[in-house]
């Protein structure tokens, strides 16, 4: 078995996320890679995904897309790494907009990394874009600092998230896994 794959029995343990709030989630992919995506929850604490992510059968070879989640230790057979809330978070109207119109994909995925798109500068660009709205009126950081922090941080504690998962696996205590709920 892979290191990124879960044995297929293991049950998928629920992660509590705080209602009406904003989350970058990341899962792992291979070994120091990871898929980002923005959980937003509503009062009752549903959570709605929006990712940039690979499509196929279409013109283009990536897309925004959203889907209402439960969070979990797990996506498919891939940990995830963690639950990164970004404190301030005022709901924004234009949400799905900014969303729909950061990126508009080539038709091909090394075209886009090649143009530097990717779900990771998707997740940078629709911050930006939040944060000219209005939707982070507490932060302290301008624009350009919130971004670099936001991004760091969340590099690094996926990182270490990953690193923590993996020993785990190795050490055929996967079960014992649970990603970090964090607040930025």
């Amino acid at each position: 078995m892979a290191p990124n794959s879960l044995s297929a029995g293991r049950m998928h343990q629920h992660v509590p996320l705080d209602p009406d709030s904003l989350y970058v989630c990341t899962v792992q992919l291979a070994t120091g890679a990871f898929h980002w995506a923005i959980i937003i929850t509503d009062a009752n604490s549903r959570a709605v995904r929006h990712h940039w992510y690979q499509v196929s059968g279409r013109p283009y070879a990536e897309t925004y897309g959203s889907q209402t989640v439960t969070p979990a230790t797990r996506t498919g057979n891939s940990a995830v790494l963690g639950y990164y809330k970004l404190e301030g978070y005022v709901p924004c109207l234009d949400f799905i907009d900014i969303c729909r119109s950061v990126f508009t994909s080539h038709a091909t995925v090394d075209e886009n990394r090649a143009h530097n798109m990717t779900c990771r500068t998707w997740i940078l660009q629709v911050l930006m874009g939040l944060y000219d709205k209005g939707s982070f009126p507490g932060r302290k950081e301008n624009r350009t600092e919130f971004i670099s922090l936001v991004e760091t941080k969340i590099k690094t504690m996926s990182t270490q998230a990953d690193n923590n998962f993996l020993t785990l696996f190795y050490q055929s205590l996967v079960h014992q896994y649970h990603p970090p709920v964090l607040s930025l």
